[in-house]
């Protein structure tokens, strides 16, 4: 009999995209058919790429009353349709709230292990789900990593004859950002193919610099939703930027990948795959970003990766330049 499955998760993408491993162990395992209520486009992600079977949106006006501890008629029928409920938060409000009202079993999760555990954030949530009794404890943490990238391939087919370089100078945290000037001097040494530049909705400020900046004209692609993203990687040769929730996807999705780490571990937020190269600086007082509020004034960790070493590691992962 297939179970029905909810898991709540209201991160950001690159937050859910660490929890695919996860959600698709859980699916399989269980024979589930696996619901994700998150942010729309998130969701949006999660259903195309097959991770799940259906996604509803938090942002709905819908949802609001199931996070309330009087959720109403509507919403008690909605979560005792799932046999089990998976709250991914480091509140136990959310999950008692629902558990009040929910026949099935809910239980709770962490979204990431806390900041001093050098743990990957993908690894941790499977270790949760299996001691949650979730997942079997058989379950092998390394074979559940991989098995995305077999997964994901039958699905996703990159260009891998494509001329096409994506390079996203931006980042949710302005923290992350490497020098927009140093990803202008990469593009310009992609002289043989073309380069195009993907600008979010958090660094749309940074559009009329690139512009104005280049001393050749390049594509600059202002994202407004992830379904276009996903296209523009399937037809891509590689894709360079930094810890950002897009490099989890293209990581995900098996592109060739290059992600400048600087604030952050990438012990814990490495981006999932077997083509992706992680480039920082060697400075001791990496990684802060998760225990300190602001970088330092000079942050060494992001200065001290060079043109040449993005470059290197371009090359590293067998894409010509």
């Amino acid at each position: 009999m297939t179970e029905n499955i909810l898991v709540i998760h209201q991160g950001s993408l690159g937050d859910v995209i660490l929890s695919f491993p996860a959600l698709q162990s859980l699916r399989r395992e269980r024979n589930a058919s696996l619901a994700v209520l998150c942010k729309n486009e998130v969701g949006k992600v999660a259903h195309k790429l097959d991770v799940v079977d259906a996604y509803f949106p938090v942002e709905s006006a819908r949802f609001s009353r199931l996070f309330s501890k009087a959720p109403g008629k509507e919403m008690k029928a909605f979560i005792n349709h799932y046999d089990i409920i998976v709250v991914v938060s480091f509140s136990d409000g959310i999950k008692d709230n629902v558990s009040k009202n929910h026949k099935g079993h809910t239980c709770r999760i962490n979204p990431r292990p806390p900041a001093e555990e050098e743990t990957h954030i993908a690894a941790d949530i499977v270790e949760q789900m299996k001691a949650q009794g979730l997942l079997r404890n058989s379950v092998d943490v390394a074979d559940a990593l991989r098995s995305i990238e077999v997964e994901t391939i039958d699905k996703i087919t990159p260009a891998r004859d494509s001329d096409l370089f994506l390079i996203h100078p931006g980042a949710g945290s302005r923290r992350k950002r490497w020098p927009l000037d140093r990803f202008i001097e990469v593009a310009a040494a992609v002289d043989s193919r073309e380069v195009a530049f993907l600008i979010g909705p958090a660094e749309m400020d940074l559009a009329p610099v690139v512009k104005k900046r280049a001393k050749r004209e390049f594509k600059v692609h202002e994202i407004h939703d992830l379904f276009s993203v996903i296209d523009l990687m399937k037809a891509s040769r590689c894709f360079i930027g930094n810890d950002s929730g897009l490099a989890h996807l293209a990581g995900y999705m098996g592109i060739p990948l290059v992600a400048i780490f600087g604030p952050a571990s990438p012990i814990r937020w490495h981006p999932l795959g077997s083509r992706t190269k992680v480039v920082r600086g060697d400075v001791h007082c990496a990684p802060c970003f998760e225990t300190a509020e602001t970088n330092c004034k000079n942050p060494q960790c992001l200065n001290a990766v060079s043109v040449d070493m993005v470059l290197e590691a371009v090359q590293s992962l067998g894409v010509t330049l």
